[in-house]
């Protein structure tokens, strides 16, 4: 792959602003100018309409009532900023120039010449708590965890990431997501690496020790610990009771005593002697894939699961809400909460407050996910009774 010299490719983006009428409908003609290097792969907008650029000048058709529409490009060694072209063009049209994304382009070409952007998977070993599963690049996009120096002793970090489902379709990307939680917790958060418990592809077995162990460090902090605990994988909904669980990778949900409890998972955690709990579900439990279909052992439609309250001092964050799904984002290789959670540890080092993070979650995901999936996802936040009033203004790790 030839590498980028450091310079810009421009590319000027007119509007015409005369429509035509085509059976009744407006249709606005787009209209690209300035260089290409190499064939560029144009996306637009969130229905996924896709064009190759061979050559420019170039131009296309959309329907007015389309926009305002974004405009993303790719190519094997560009990587460029989106365009978002709003629904009224000027008198004279609109001219926009487009940039190319500097630093994401060097990291992409660094990591491709050092051949790290390709992600594979191997399987663990089933008696090692961390065992090392070969993924992501951790200098591309939001897996490059900025380092703090920050030293946090006190917090232990539960990751599941259940990918490879034995009797289910999978969870694409679900191990990128654990993978990248992971280079955050050390890197950005400051645990020691000693002091996260990564289960990838986790059976019911490793789920059960993972919160026995956890239990067992809790009574030994005597208070003084605090918890992070991350999942992504698939839940799902007992149809008779509503109630919700996770789902290991060798059960298929039709027998819920292979699965677990959210409630009972719940109460553990409530009981536990710690000084916080904050939890990520990249997970829905309607029954639904990340692609919005039903596993195969759900009812042909999504359930409502039953709200489970939280206790002692744990605050929730759920990647959906109701009978949603949660969507994976292809393009960024991950789950689109699990994105957009990355994405503002990235931003703030890892100091955001948990009521910013929520406020930010809650606005971000819903219109991203009708953008890219033309679908609803709606974050939720569950928080217990007893720091109802103090949950906002707390940090992601607790206070050493």
């Amino acid at each position: 792959m030839k590498r980028l010299s450091n310079r810009f490719l421009a590319i000027s983006i007119l509007l015409s602003s005369f429509c035509l009428s085509v059976f009744g409908a407006k249709i606005e003609t787009i209209r690209l100018t300035g260089t290409l290097k190499e064939k560029a792969e144009m996306t637009i907008g969130f229905n996924g309409r896709k064009e190759v650029i061979s050559a420019l000048p170039y131009q296309f058709k959309i329907p007015k009532d389309e926009l305002p529409v974004t405009l993303t490009f790719r190519s094997p060694n560009y990587v460029y900023y989106d365009i978002t072209i709003p629904k009224k063009a000027g008198d004279s049209g609109h001219v926009y120039l487009m940039k190319v994304d500097e630093n994401a382009t060097s990291l992409m070409l660094t990591s491709e010449d050092s051949g790290n952007r390709r992600n594979k998977s191997k399987k663990q070993d089933d008696n090692d708590d961390n065992a090392e599963v070969e993924g992501i690049d951790t200098n591309y996009g939001v897996n490059a965890a900025p380092v703090t120096g920050e030293k946090k002793e006190n917090t232990v970090a539960v990751i599941i990431s259940n990918e490879d489902y034995e009797m289910v379709d999978k969870v694409p990307l679900a191990i990128n997501d654990g993978l990248a939680f992971r280079e955050y917790c050390v890197k950005t958060l400051g645990l020691p690496m000693q002091n996260i418990k990564y289960y990838p592809n986790a059976s019911l077995g490793k789920m059960r020790k993972a919160v026995n162990d956890i239990k067992s460090l809790a009574e030994a902090y005597k208070g003084e610990l605090s918890l992070l605990i991350y999942y992504s994988g698939h839940g799902i909904p007992d149809n008779d009771s509503k109630d919700a669980f996770l789902l290991p990778v060798d059960a298929d949900g039709s027998d819920m005593s292979v699965c677990m409890s959210m409630r009972k998972l719940y109460e553990d955690l409530g009981n536990m002697n710690v000084e916080q709990c904050v939890v990520f579900l990249d997970a829905c439990f309607s029954g639904a894939k990340r692609d919005g279909e039903m596993i195969v052992s759900a009812r042909g439609v999504a359930i409502k699961p039953r709200e489970t309250q939280v206790s002692g001092k744990t605050v929730v964050f759920s990647a959906t809400s109701d009978a949603e799904a949660a969507y994976a984002y292809p393009d960024q290789e991950h789950g689109l909460f699990s994105y957009y959670l990355l994405k503002k540890l990235q931003e703030t080092k890892g100091k955001v407050k948990l009521g910013e993070l929520a406020d930010y979650l809650k606005k971000v995901v819903p219109i991203q996910s009708l953008k890219i999936n033309n679908k609803k996802q709606t974050p939720t936040v569950a928080v217990s009774p007893g720091i109802e009033d103090t949950w906002q203004k707390l940090k992601i790790v607790g206070e050493d």
